[in-house]
């Protein structure tokens, strides 16, 4: 059992650009198959380079305001309560080109 207080969990930078903060829940290792469990903050004009994971699912719950997601070239605007998933080598960007802070809950899970 374990409980987690995300009040006092560290800001820390999400891999693809460290000026955007993430809290990580649950980290890699802690659960099968899941490589995290976080939230994080987008502040207007914040953005993460096109990537792709080719062993991993992703999936994003907008929690506030609202982002751009690029995938496989094709731009989707996702507001808050709506969920999107990336499934693994699908090549994808997420950016937040509005006046607001875009908050969500993300996971990945591995599939090797």
């Amino acid at each position: 059992m374990k409980i987690v207080d995300w009040k006092i969990l560290p800001e820390l930078g999400v891999s693809h650009d460290s000026s955007i903060k993430k809290k990580t829940l649950i980290g890699s290792g802690e659960i099968p198959q899941l490589m995290m469990f976080s939230t994080a903050v987008f502040t207007p004009g914040q953005s993460v380079e096109l990537h792709k994971h080719d062993t991993m699912f992703e999936v994003f719950y907008i929690q506030k305001g609202k982002a751009i997601f690029e995938i496989n070239g094709i731009k989707h605007e996702v507001n808050s309560g709506k969920c999107i998933t990336i499934e693994p080598g699908e090549l994808h960007r997420q950016s937040n080109p509005f006046k607001e802070e875009v908050h969500w809950i993300y996971f990945g899970i591995a599939t090797d």
